[in-house]
């Protein structure tokens, strides 16, 4: 890498020093978050508040554009309009009309009316708000899921307190995530739920290289202070943080530019959680286990009961 060279690698920035800094800015940040939802609440899409779904072919190449802009004008609120089994193929799905279900069909027949001919409809149906609430129950559960077997892996892989400072850490880049979905209005549909989850795989790595160079620091210098081998892991690994994080961007950036409506919300959410993963590998997850018990009394421990039965042996 012709650039690598032009960043700094011998850094020693007191990371530790700073966390009072970093723990005020994320509190400003969470509470930002919960007034937003608090106040706004989450703008949920059709997979979580119920809608109309049609599917529709045509013979031809079916301009996605001119489909929205045809359905966009029976104000239905927002449509969502993409692609399916091909470019001879559409889906359209729109939120759930005022009214009973007499209102829902008619509003299924207005949107076959301004397609116009050409098209043979192949599926159309109305999705009720029990089933779409149970969708939005089980993409919160999956999503806490995910959260609590990471930090059952950390706890395995490394120590207890590696394992809560991993599920705080990443709970919080996850809820910062939710909050931008709130502030912004965006739709929070299924979508935002695999961009949550893509947010929690990219946060828990970046923390566990950081968590693995202290633990082999830990090893290494036994009488340095624990807070002195935070800032130096973290100042070891700050090159390979931020061109990761860097290096993503780079890869999500043109899709939030250049990927239009249907993937915006997805990349925005992605490029921002990417951001506050980064800010929260390098500043919380760290900081945080100066605050547990400490983990180098029981690692020396089992050091020194593990070259007693090498000895013995």
């Amino acid at each position: 890498m012709a650039l690598a060279k032009y960043f700094p690698h011998a850094t020693k920035v007191d990371f530790v020093g700073a966390r009072f800094f970093a723990f005020s800015f994320t509190a400003l940040l969470f509470v930002a978050v919960v007034v937003s939802l608090s106040i706004k609440g989450l703008n949920l899409g059709i997979d979580f508040e119920g809608g109309l779904l049609i599917e529709a072919a045509s013979k031809q190449k079916i301009d996605i554009a001119d489909v929205r802009r045809k359905v966009g004008t029976l104000g239905l609120g927002e449509v969502q309009v993409q692609h399916v089994g091909g470019e001879s193929g559409v889906m359209i799905r729109a939120k759930r009309a005022p009214g009973d279900e007499a209102a829902q069909s008619k509003a299924i027949d207005d949107i076959k009316k301004a397609l116009g001919p050409g098209y043979e409809f192949r599926r159309q149906e109305f999705v009720g708000p029990k089933v779409s609430q149970g969708l939005f129950r089980d993409g919160m559960i999956a999503t806490g899921v995910a959260l609590l077997l990471i930090a059952i892996y950390v706890w395995v892989r490394f120590e207890w307190q590696f394992g809560v400072a991993g599920l705080v850490a990443t709970t919080h880049d996850v809820t910062m995530a939710v909050g931008v979905y709130s502030i912004t209005g965006l739709e929070f549909d299924l979508t935002a739920i695999a961009a949550l989850l893509t947010l929690a795989g990219y946060s828990i790595n970046e923390t566990i290289v950081i968590f693995d160079r202290l633990r082999e620091n830990m090893r290494r210098y036994k009488k340095t202070d624990f807070k002195e081998l935070i800032n130096i892991s973290v100042n070891q690994n700050l090159f390979r943080t931020m061109m990761t994080g860097g290096a993503t961007l780079i890869a999500v950036l043109p899709m939030l530019v250049f990927g239009g409506e249907s993937l915006f919300a997805f990349t925005l959410a992605i490029v921002f959680g990417v951001m506050i993963g980064t800010y929260s590998a390098i500043y919380v997850s760290s900081s945080l286990l100066i605050y547990m018990p400490a983990i180098r009394k029981w690692r020396d421990d089992k050091d020194e009961k593990a070259a007693a039965a090498k000895a013995g042996a």
